[in-house]
């Protein structure tokens, strides 16, 4: 009989990533249902379209979600710390709210495995001087989870910095253009301040490697009870990044520091704020994200094994590049 996976955040990049890869497992060894507010939207119909369940469910209401987690084996939850509710200055809940009421809702249904896609305290990595609340939040919420005590696997997939971040034309303005905006000489400046300790920052395809990460730790959820696995694809310094681009795309390109993180420019965006934030916390880390070294060693062992699970070897086991992405995207078509 197969176990039931279900999805909070289904249409999102990452659990819209997480159930194509769970999709392609060949041993049928998995059901899928998929959560949705909108069951109609046009994400949500995409799924459906590819065999797996749709049901309607909110994230702040518990009934609705013990009613969608019903007969579930195992949980993928990403909650979304940019959600327009929180855009709503007279709004008191958090995210920690809507995280906690996901859990107990979890723990009523008599889910076994809960899989979270949190990240470390920046409070607790930056020695208390770099609170990120998305960060902080998302600690809490995995925390908690593990503190339930009632799941037989908690697990923490902690994503980096998404690789489809450079395909959003709207955020280059505010890393100096990169890498759609030249300069008037036909540069393309990636302007940023520098990441601290030893500059590994973690990039993640989420598109193509998230999900099989995810998959993979669902293949043993045992083995990784109680840990937070890294979701990396590619470690680069933002300098080496943009030298990966120029060799690519063929493209002038140039890194260029920006001396404070606190001079980042965002323009009050909230989302942007917490990226802002996030140079200064890791700065103060020693460059350590994830609060520890920075490694995609188990991130690829992942992707092999979900890789095998759907009849793929070779390249299509192997974790994404930042080189191959960038020719792909960016280079002459």
């Amino acid at each position: 009989m197969s176990k039931l996976i279900t999805v909070f955040g289904a249409a999102g990049a990452q659990g819209s990533s997480v159930l194509r890869s769970l999709a392609a497992n060949t041993s049928k060894s998995f059901a899928l249902r998929a959560i949705a507010r909108n069951p109609t939207s046009d994400p949500a119909t995409r799924l459906s379209d590819i065999g797996i369940e749709v049901v309607k469910a909110d994230g702040w209401d518990k009934e609705s979600m013990i009613s969608a987690f019903k007969g579930t084996w195992a949980v993928f939850v990403n909650t979304n710390s940019d959600d327009p509710v929180f855009e709503n200055l007279d709004e008191t809940r958090t995210e920690v709210d809507l995280g906690k009421r996901i859990v107990d809702a979890a723990v009523d249904a008599g889910v076994e495995v809960f899989v979270y896609s949190g990240m470390v305290s920046a409070r607790e990595a930056s020695g208390e001087k770099i609170p990120v609340a998305a960060f902080d939040d998302k600690y809490a919420i995995g925390e908690y989870a593990k503190a339930t005590g009632t799941f037989k696997s908690v697990i923490i997939v902690s994503p980096g910095w998404y690789f489809e971040n450079f395909l959003v034309p709207e955020m280059a303005p505010i890393f100096g253009g990169f890498p759609f905006n030249p300069c008037d000489d036909g540069t393309l400046v990636f302007r940023s301040p520098r990441w601290g300790g030893k500059e590994d920052v973690p990039f993640i395809n989420i598109g193509r490697d998230f999900g099989d990460i995810v998959h993979g730790v669902l293949l043993e959820p045992d083995r990784w009870a109680g840990k937070l696995v890294q979701g990396v694809s590619d470690i680069q310094s933002l300098a080496d990044m943009v030298g990966m681009f120029e060799k690519a795309t063929g493209k002038i390109a140039m890194f260029e520091e920006i001396p404070n993180w606190r001079d980042l420019e965002v323009y009050g965006i909230r989302a942007l704020e917490t990226v802002k934030l996030i140079f200064g916390f890791v700065q103060e880390a020693g460059g350590k994200y994830y609060g520890v070294e920075t490694e995609a060693r188990t991130a690829a062992e992942l992707k092999r094994k979900a890789a095998e699970a759907s009849g793929k070897f070779g390249n299509d086991a192997k974790l994404s590049t930042l080189g191959k992405f960038f020719a792909e995207n960016f280079g002459d078509k």
